[in-house]
């Protein structure tokens, strides 16, 4: 079955985020053990370097389904692609909005209990609620795609 210039973009995206912010996030889990200081550097790097890599990655490969579909490339979306959109953005959003919530409240534990974190935390990763709210979002992102591409598979 051949795939839309829709489809193959989302694969694209799919495929690229896994990948990136996989190693990113396996790197971070591993920054259990460092010191703090040397953890944080080291995180912020990470960090930087992911979201660097996605956006030239994105930019590159993008270009090159582009270059090769200059037709397609140039058309809208039609109803079934919005659609399909539409209900992968459903599902990451819900996603992301039950990410927040609990990184709030992990937020408001901390405050008002701040023994918590060092007691109850199986991860003492340094900057851990940015690395929550981080994961929330890719995870997301990652939902809304496999979604999308499930219809576009699915056909309907």
């Amino acid at each position: 079955m051949d795939m839309s210039f829709k489809e193959k973009s989302h694969w694209i995206s799919l495929v690229s985020t896994i990948c990136i912010f996989g190693y990113y996030f396996y790197n971070i889990v591993m920054l259990a053990g460092v010191p703090v200081e040397e953890a944080k550097d080291i995180a912020k790097d990470l960090l930087i370097q992911a979201i660097v890599l996605s956006v030239l990655v994105e930019i590159i490969l993008h270009t090159m389904l582009a270059a090769t579909n200059h037709k397609a490339a140039e058309m809208g979306a039609d109803e079934r692609d919005k659609l399909f959109e539409y209900r992968g953005n459903q599902v990451g959003y819900t996603i992301l909005v039950v990410g927040v919530v609990i990184t709030l409240g992990r937020i408001i534990t901390i405050e008002y209990n701040p023994d918590f974190a060092d007691h109850y935390s199986s991860l003492q990763i340094p900057l851990l609620t940015a690395h929550l709210l981080m994961f929330s979002f890719i995870l997301s992102e990652v939902a809304r795609f496999a979604v999308t591409l499930f219809n576009y598979r699915r056909g309907y």
